[in-house]
């Protein structure tokens, strides 16, 4: 993706900013906004989703009597321990990353994941690096820290710093998180941001929806905040639902829509509008 430069008047200029723009060449251009706000906003969401799916396989093999009041009953639930809960993880690591692409390794309470060009849940793609979970069992929850440096995954390079909180309702699992990961998206924008966001998925479905507020980032700095809405990620798909809408500085916000196809569509909040492509699985 690049910009296009052009000389406008002072007051197109500010239309130019907001807008949403396309092109018939070999290579597109989308423009919605100062620093391609479109490409930027999808890459911090892209990296947001590969982060809800390293905490997927951190944390869905972790049993839920581990977690949840209701099975207080259960037999197993004496034996309940952070570091029981880290080796169920480990050994399921082939159930999350198939064809032997990783490797897990429980010490304590602490997993390490070893990726070399995995295919994962939630959509993750190429993924290659050393991703460390730590577990703490909490009083009907499970903490989890994930932390990577220099972690590639189709396209991105991502260093994962965040902590969430995982729960157990009504069949469903909630991760709350909060982050400051950062790193370079797919499309080359730093994805630099803090935020929180939730994660909520019913096992055995392969989906999860995400919802949350990250805050900064951008090159450039110019968007301010990303609300993503209903976002619904699955395994070996594209996304599925929801929206993201960047918030960007001087004004204005751009909003991307997913419905499952291999683009987005673009729409600035001056009324223009673009689709944009997406690495999908």
């Amino acid at each position: 993706m690049r910009m296009i430069a052009t000389s406008v008047p002072a007051a197109a200029a500010m239309a130019v900013l907001a807008a949403c723009n396309s092109s018939t060449s070999a290579s597109p251009v989308v423009v919605c906004g100062p620093d391609n706000v479109a490409t930027t906003d999808s890459d911090v969401v892209i990296v947001n989703e590969y982060e809800a799916a390293w905490y997927y396989a951190s944390v869905d093999a972790i049993p839920v009597v581990f977690y949840d009041p209701s099975g207080a009953s259960d037999p197993d639930a004496g034996t309940a321990s952070s570091a029981a809960a880290a080796s169920a993880v480990a050994a399921a690591v082939g159930t999350y990353f198939p064809n032997r692409c990783a490797t897990a390794s429980a010490n304590g309470n602490v997993v390490t994941f070893v990726l070399t060009n995995c295919t994962g849940p939630l959509g993750l793609v190429a993924t290659t690096g050393t991703v460390t979970a730590t577990l703490t069992l909490q009083t009907n929850a499970v903490g989890v820290q994930l932390s990577g440096n220099h972690i590639s995954a189709n396209g991105a390079t991502i260093n994962l710093a965040s902590s969430g909180t995982l729960t157990s309702s009504n069949g469903q699992k909630t991760l709350t998180a909060n982050t400051q990961t950062t790193g370079t998206g797919p499309n080359g924008n730093s994805v630099a941001h803090t935020g929180m966001y939730t994660i909520v998925w019913t096992p055995g479905t392969g989906c999860a929806t995400l919802n949350g507020t990250l805050n900064g980032s951008g090159d450039g700095g110019n968007v301010t905040s990303t609300q993503i809405t209903n976002y619904v990620a699955c395994t070996d798909k594209c996304p599925q639902s929801g929206s993201a809408v960047a918030s960007f500085s001087g004004g204005g916000t751009v909003t991307l829509t997913f419905d499952g196809g291999t683009s987005a569509q673009c729409a600035a909040s001056n009324g223009t509008s673009a689709a944009l492509a997406l690495q999908c699985p």
